[in-house]
């Protein structure tokens, strides 16, 4: 094998491995699904603002309807649907870095749901906010999967820009009833003995 050759033959397999590592481009997807979210809150008033642990995410998608051709959903096989971080959310945060090399991407990190896709009008799940999700805005977005679970388009809730219909996760306070009623008892022993060592000690004294 000649120098030439051998060149070309490193150059194309560097070519085949670096393809190979490489995911699907965001870019390249189209936005044949439309997605809109709705949070049901229990115990804050504001629609925007849901609490992690607490209130639930109602997911809903379907596929456009405005667009030609009754053949464009004919190669998706299931829905995945995330939870992604709005790029107020991102900034200073390298682990939350969108990147359009979607094997790169960290966007959306949090499932909500993944399952068969159908063609029927609506497909809606609901999704209690997980207490692992950390305080920040987010948006939701679904991606249409082929059968080898490989992204061929998208949906989500905001805009291109990602600045429209966000809303915000407010985090677990990292506090406990059960942790409190503890605090509670245990204080309330340590005056009771506290008290009790008194007694103890003025009835020593007086005899």
């Amino acid at each position: 094998m000649g120098p030439a050759i051998f060149l070309s033959w490193m150059l194309m397999s560097c070519f085949l491995i670096t393809s190979a590592m490489a995911g699907v481009h965001f870019s390249t997807l189209p936005r044949t699904l439309v997605v809109t979210s709705v949070i049901w809150s229990h115990n804050s008033p504001a629609s925007n603002v849901a609490k992690a642990g607490v209130d639930e995410l109602v997911v809903t998608w379907r596929l456009n309807e405005s667009l030609a051709g009754g053949e464009v959903d004919s190669k998706y096989k299931s829905v995945i649907v995330k939870l992604c971080f709005a790029p107020v959310s991102q900034v200073e945060r390298g682990w939350r870095k969108t990147n359009d090399d979607l094997k790169k991407d960290k966007t959306c990190q949090f499932k909500i749901t993944e399952q068969p896709y159908s063609s029927s009008p609506n497909d809606t799940v609901t999704w209690t906010v997980g207490k692992d999700v950390p305080g920040a805005t987010y948006f939701v977005r679904a991606y249409a999967l082929d059968a080898s679970g490989t992204q061929l388009a998208y949906g989500q809730t905001t805009n291109k820009n990602k600045t429209t219909n966000l809303f915000v996760v407010e985090p677990i306070s990292g506090r406990h009833v059960s942790l409190d009623i503890a605090a509670a008892v245990f204080s309330a022993l340590s005056v009771f003995s506290l008290f009790g060592f008194f007694a103890v000690e003025k009835f020593r004294a007086k005899k």
